[in-house]
C-alpha cells in the first residue's frame, strides 16, 4: 500500500476498485488503520492551514503544467487542488519522519531456526516455540500501543504473555491473529496458513474478513482461498516439536503419514487407496522414523519397502 494510493483515497481520486482495496487494507491490520488515521489526521490539518503569501500560486502552476506537458498529458486540477498536493508532499515528509524516530531505537531482530527447534523469551515475557525451518522478525522492544512480530516462515506455538492495554498481533503473509493473552499455534508452510488455539481465544483477519477462535478450534487458509471458516481441532498431533511425541487417538493413517513427513522430512507414501483411513491408536515418544514405521506395518500387517527416498507402505 503506497502512500500516493492512500493520498489519492483521502481526495476521493480513487477508482472504486481502488478504494475497496484500501478500506480491504485498513481491515486487515491494526497498524494498518493507525497508519491511515496517522496520515488523515495530518491531511485535516493541512487542509486548516491559510496561505497568507503573495506569490501568485496559479500562474506558477500554469507554468509548471506546461512545462510537464513538453513530456505527458497532464490532469486539469481544481483551483484548490495545487494546496492539497503541496500538503500531500509536506504529508508523506512528515510520516516518514514520524515513522523514522519511531522506530530507529527499535531495531528489527529476527530468530531462525534451521534443524533444531528453538524456544526463547521475548521482551514482554512471551514464550516463543519455533519449529525448525522457522523465521520471526520482531522489534528489540515493543514500543506503542500495540506488541507486534512477523512469522515470515515456518511454524510457531505462542504462549502470549497477558497485557490488556497493549495486544499482541501477529502478521503472516496476508492474515493477521490479534490476542490479549492465550497460547495458539501458527504455521505457515508455502502460503497455506493454520492457527490452532490451545488456551484463551484469537481474532483472526484476512482481506477485511474476521473471525474469533476459542480454545481447541482451528482455522486453515489455503493460498488461493479468500474465505476464513474455523473447524474443531481433531488430534494433538501438532504438539510433536514441543512435546517430542506423537499422539495417535483414533488417527486416520494419511494423517499420521502426512505429520512424519513434516517431522522427519521424509517422503513416506500410502500405496493402497484403502489403507489410507485405517486408524492408529498409540503415542510414540522419542521414537526414530524406523521404529515408528515399524510399529504401524506390524500393527496393520502391511508390508514397509525402502525404494531410493521413498519409504512405501503398501
Amino acid at each position: 500500500m503506497t502512500d500516493d494510493l492512500l493520498i489519492s483515497h483521502l481526495l476521493g481520486e480513487t477508482t472504486p476498485v481502488q478504494a475497496q482495496n484500501v478500506e480491504a487494507w485498513r481491515m486487515q491490520d491494526a497498524a494498518n488503520e493507525a497508519r491511515f488515521k496517522q496520515l488523515q489526521l495530518v491531511w485535516e490539518t493541512s487542509l486548516r492551514l491559510q496561505y497568507t503569501g503573495t506569490v501568485n500560486a496559479q500562474a506558477s502552476l500554469q507554468r509548471l503544467k506546461q512545462k510537464a506537458a513538453e513530456q505527458a498529458p497532464v490532469a486539469v486540477l481544481q483551483p484548490w487542488r495545487p494546496w492539497l498536493k503541496i500538503a500531500a508532499a509536506i504529508l508523506v515528509i512528515i510520516t516518514g519522519t514520524l515513522f523514522y524516530l519511531t522506530h530507529r531505537n527499535t531495531p528489527a531482530i529476527q530468530i531462525t531456526t534451521k534443524l533444531a527447534v528453538k524456544t526463547d523469551t521475548l521482551p514482554d515475557g512471551s514464550v516463543l516455540t519455533l519449529n525448525k525451518g522457522t523465521q520471526v522478525e520482531l522489534p528489540a522492544a515493543f514500543a506503542g500501543k500495540e506488541r507486534q512480530l512477523v512469522l515470515t516462515k515456518g511454524e510457531a506455538f505462542f504462549d502470549v504473555a497477558q497485557d490488556q492495554s497493549k495486544p499482541f498481533i501477529i502478521r503472516t503473509g496476508d492474515l493477521s491473529v490479534k490476542v490479549l493473552g492465550t497460547s495458539f499455534n501458527m504455521k505457515n508452510k508455502n502460503g497455506n496458513i493454520e492457527v490452532i488455539v490451545e488456551t484463551g481465544r484469537v481474532q483472526v483477519s484476512r482481506q477485511g474478513h474476521t473471525i474469533v477462535l476459542n480454545r481447541g478450534e482451528r482455522v486453515v487458509v489455503q493460498q488461493q482461498a479468500a474465505a476464513l471458516t474455523k473447524a474443531v481441532n481433531p488430534d494433538q498431533l501438532y504438539t510433536y516439536y514441543r512435546s517430542k511425541e506423537f499422539v495417535a487417538d483414533n488417527t486416520p493413517l494419511w494423517r499420521m503419514v502426512e505429520v512424519l513427513n513434516e517431522a522427519y522430512d521424509s517422503h513416506i507414501i500410502i500405496a493402497r487407496k484403502e489403507l489410507r483411513d485405517l486408524r492408529l491408536n498409540t503415542t510414540f515418544k522419542n521414537e526414530s522414523l524406523d521404529n515408528i514405521l515399524q510399529v504401524i506395518s506390524r500393527t496393520f500387517n502391511i508390508t514397509l519397502e525402502k525404494k531410493n527416498d521413498q519409504l512405501i507402505l503398501k
